[in-house]
């Protein structure tokens, strides 16, 4: 099979990352996350799972508009290279933040359970929330899917930590996951963002854990490992030996990814073209490369049409 290397210079420059990897059931890790955002696992424990369950019983459940509810954090959720004051709370058994709030097919989102088709409607889901300052904590309960009748109901919780940390607890998983797979519906359990060009939209993270072993008692761990944002001087951020650049844009003061994913501002500010640079070098000697790449981006886009998301990435 001939290598496309014109796909792999183009992937390499906008720094997409997609992981999928298979693992057990004894909280190793389960994907590579090669872009450093997560140490991934999952076990079966029971003790384990009735620990970390956030007893919501004798609390009512929302009423959602729309199938969400929009909800504001008490905390700030350091999520990927941005923050998240913000998010979603779908029936539909995700999380979903940015702007595709009501999006039918979301491209920003934390799942635990997401089911999203015709047969699948979650009115009768009973969606509670709670948060306390360092946690916030959604729990959908009895999510019917429709397929077997009155035992087909799930109930799971997902947990966000002020430190970055995410968990999921399955309560209860009446049947293999991967049942619920047709060409009607869309079922995943993972995280995705999307990474912004001038114009363009393209996939930047995506973790999909369709196919791992999730059963009554399941915790999925997301353990956060340190970022470019966490990085606050210039010389901490050139310095840093993490799995992505770190790049530090003397304009808006910030250590990031060389495409930051989060601000428009990272490219109305050049800060791209310090990719390169030292703490000494001035805006004038840095190395432009952002317009060679937004052309080069745009030309594949031409030579190899593909939807808004890229199938390609994966």
């Amino acid at each position: 099979m001939r290598v496309n290397i014109s796909l792999i210079y183009f992937l390499i420059l906008v720094a997409a990352s997609h992981g999928r990897g298979t693992g057990t059931i004894n909280n190793r890790p389960l994907v590579k996350d090669r872009h450093g955002f997560f140490n991934i696992s999952v076990q079966a424990n029971d003790r384990l799972a009735q620990t970390l369950w956030v007893d919501m019983d004798g609390m009512e459940s929302k009423s959602l508009d729309h199938n969400y509810v929009r909800v504001n954090l008490a905390f700030t959720f350091p999520l990927f290279d941005r923050t998240i004051r913000s998010l979603a709370v779908n029936s539909n058994g995700y999380l979903s933040f940015g702007n595709d709030f009501d999006a039918q097919f979301p491209a920003r989102y934390i799942a635990p359970l997401m089911i999203i088709g015709k047969k699948y409607g979650n009115r009768e889901t009973s969606i509670k929330f709670r948060q306390n300052g360092k946690s916030f904590t959604v729990q959908w309960g009895n999510l019917k899917t429709h397929r077997y009748g009155k035992h087909d109901r799930f109930t799971f919780q997902a947990t966000l930590h002020e430190n970055g940390n995410i968990e999921f607890v399955y309560k209860r998983i009446p049947f293999e996951i991967t049942d619920l797979i047709d060409h009607e519906h869309l079922v995943k359990i993972g995280m995705e963002d999307l990474f912004y060009l001038p114009d363009m939209e393209l996939m930047y993270y995506y973790v999909d854990l369709i196919g791992e072993p999730i059963q009554n008692s399941t915790i999925v761990s997301f353990k956060a490992l340190p970022t470019c944002r966490s990085l606050k001087n210039c010389s901490s951020c050139v310095s840093a030996n993490l799995s992505s650049k770190c790049v530090w844009c003397p304009a808006l003061k910030r250590c990031s990814v060389s495409f930051d994913p989060s601000s428009k501002d990272w490219f109305k500010n050049k800060c791209q073209d310090f990719e390169n640079a030292t703490c000494t070098v001035t805006k004038n000697q840095a190395h432009s490369i952002s317009e060679g790449i937004i052309h080069f981006v745009r030309r594949f886009y031409k030579q190899n049409p593909c939807t808004k998301f890229c199938s390609f990435f994966f």
